[in-house]
């Protein structure tokens, strides 16, 4: 068979035509005589060039195609390279913008973003956390609003079920930034029972709606964009260049991209404030009423107006007059105290501890109106007086500091609010969402780099090579990245309970160890997570450049051993269109079932816990 007539269906500028070019060949112008060894398509050796020949060895593409022969240079191309950029990887990058940032510097907005591409699983696992809270927040609280709602307390205090209503709306928004409680002064109790403050609870609820994200014009442009971009490439292709290895490669490239869709839509479901600050400015913005201490000489006195101290984004430890020592000066608290989204996966224990205390107060004092029990000044040490009436609520939960603390059950003695909850307190919900959360993460971060693995390996010559090895490491970096961080808010979580416990408190050898791990694991994962997100953009450009047409690559040198293998040589694109259909189709349909799956879990555990707020 006439060799020329292989090499006329190849493209001129393909690389396969330049390195058959560099081939030897016999005067009867075919690759027989053994100067090279010919391979079928299942790297078998023929003796003769046929229809069913495939291409050649390994060791013969190193002798005559190696980048001495066919430099790199000659394999660049700009025009598909501009093509394949602007449709593959300009999109996926413009469409990073609208991430979830709402962090208080830019170089946090900066990390966020690292830590976002670089940890597809980290970003999935907050946004998954922050929705089961919020569902189990709203399906905690339904039987409280009820109970709110009975006769036995609305005919008593119509208004409290509002309430109750916008605390929850309080916990559900608020969980990208530390929020922490205090009953210094009795605020946190004048908060929860004080008629009074009604109209700072609406202000709060006002405010946080104002200020919640929405969708903009920007963000559906840029997700069509992407999106339509990445669906018509892939059809067209599947009609014009199906089998056409160049295209694959920037099919399996692009799926890598693809959980950026889901994701945002997902926390645009669920909402995230506008602005880094605009949580602590709601809290701050209206003054709020606290009961006074005891003795109270006139009930026209008994509260005081001022900037309320209950409820306030802080991160500070939660204990007094302590300040905590570093780790190779290394702030030990870990994420926890950052504000942004993407560090809500370290706010779970928190988060929890705080709509805890809260839920127990709402509890108490609901429960206290509903038995007709008033909270008013009083020197005894139990205070159980019975509710008039004919009188308005502002008169019958008209307490002191100390009976407004003992009406909903918080001791006025202990003004910090314990913010990290001991082990042994946390229920098996909580585990349960973390749980939940982690598979979530999982199926997000590997249903949409499975499809680029799969295209990638089974498009010959079939094996882990280049390509499909440099998705495994992009995949197992940003699952290693994840665990790190989650693994570093445990040990932070730990250490951080130590010093809780009592506030003069020396580590030993122990505790040293621990605050390491909490450091170390949280560093070593924010590293990884940086370096993967430079290693995606790069492995996309190289993609895109031609730096993987040389024969180590071609031959899928690290699935198939040193001095082993072959490469696929003598097949146009049209030969191979039979082997591309199976693999092309199962990574698209694969990646749009991911994508779809993913954020219908999102949009379904948004929507149970609006119905709720």
């Amino acid at each position: 068979m006439d060799v020329n007539a292989i090499v006329a269906n190849l493209p001129r500028d393909n690389w396969n035509a330049r390195c058959i070019e560099q081939l030897p060949l016999q005067q009867d112008q075919n690759f027989t005589g053994g100067l090279i060894h010919l391979v079928d398509a299942l790297g078998r050796r023929m003796s003769i060039f046929t229809n069913e020949t495939w291409g050649m060895t390994i060791g013969d593409c190193y002798q005559y195609c190696n980048l001495q022969h066919v430099p790199y240079v000659s394999s660049f191309d700009f025009q598909p390279f501009a093509s394949a950029f602007s449709n593959y990887l300009l999109p996926w990058l413009a469409l990073t913008a609208q991430l979830p940032y709402e962090t208080s510097t830019p170089w946090d907005n900066l990390l966020s973003l690292c830590m976002s591409v670089g940890s597809p699983a980290l970003i999935t696992y907050s946004l998954s956390l922050t929705i089961l809270n919020r569902y189990s927040l709203s399906t905690r609280w339904h039987a409280l609003h009820q109970t709110a709602l009975s006769r036995a307390v609305h005919d008593k205090y119509s208004d409290f079920s509002v309430r109750i209503k916008a605390v929850q709306y309080l916990l559900q928004e608020a969980q990208q930034v530390p929020l922490r409680a205090s009953q210094e002064r009795g605020w946190l109790s004048s908060l929860i029972v004080g008629p009074k403050n009604q109209g700072w609870w609406r202000g709060v609820q006002r405010r946080l709606r104002r200020t919640r994200r929405g969708v903009t014009f920007s963000l559906v442009a840029q997700i069509l964009a992407a999106g339509v971009a990445w669906l018509f490439t892939v059809s067209s292709e599947f009609v014009e260049s199906r089998g056409d290895r160049v295209v694959a490669n920037q099919l399996s490239s692009g799926s890598l991209w693809l959980w950026l869709i889901p994701v945002i839509w997902g926390w645009v479901t669920v909402g995230t404030q506008n602005f880094a600050d605009s949580i602590d400015e709601a809290l701050r913005a209206d003054a709020a009423y606290r009961a006074k201490e005891p003795p109270i000489l006139s009930e026209a006195t008994i509260t005081e107006k001022g900037e309320q101290r209950g409820i306030m984004v802080r991160s500070v430890p939660p204990v007094t007059n302590l300040e905590l020592p570093r780790w190779l000066g290394s702030d030990i608290m870990g994420d926890e105290k950052h504000g942004g989204p993407i560090f809500n996966y370290a706010r779970v224990f928190t988060w929890w501890q705080l709509a805890r205390t809260i839920e127990s107060a709402l509890t108490e004092t609901v429960n206290g109106i509903a038995t007709g029990q008033a909270c008013k000044p009083s020197q005894e040490k139990v205070v159980l007086r019975p509710w008039n009436s004919d009188r308005r609520p502002e008169e019958n939960l008209a307490g002191d500091s100390y009976t407004t603390a003992q009406y909903c059950g918080l001791d006025l003695n202990r003004g910090q609010i314990l913010a990290y909850p001991e082990w042994d307190e946390i229920t098996a919900d909580v585990w349960k969402r973390i749980f939940v959360a982690s598979i979530v993460a999982m199926f997000v971060q590997w249903g949409t780099v499975g499809p680029g693995i799969l295209i990638a390996y089974y498009t010959p010559t079939k094996g882990i090579g280049c390509r499909s090895a440099g998705y495994i490491l992009y995949g197992a970096s940003a699952t290693l990245a994840w665990m790190l961080l989650a693994a570093s808010a445990l040990f932070s979580h730990a250490a951080m309970l130590r010093y809780q416990r009592e506030h003069r408190y020396e580590r030993n050898t122990a505790h040293s160890i621990l605050c390491g791990l909490a450091v170390s694991t949280r560093l070593l994962g924010k590293m990884i997570a940086v370096l993967n997100t430079i290693w995606l953009v790069l492995s996309s450009l190289l993609e895109y450049t031609g730096v993987y047409d040389r024969c180590y690559c071609k031959r899928n040198q690290i699935g198939l051993g040193m001095g082993a293998g072959w490469l696929v040589l003598f097949k146009t694109d049209n030969d191979l269109a039979q082997y591309a259909t199976t693999p092309w189709a199962g990574g698209v349909a694969m990646s749009i079932i991911v994508c779809s799956v993913s954020y219908l879990f999102f949009w379904l555990g948004s929507r149970g816990s609006a119905r709720e707020a």
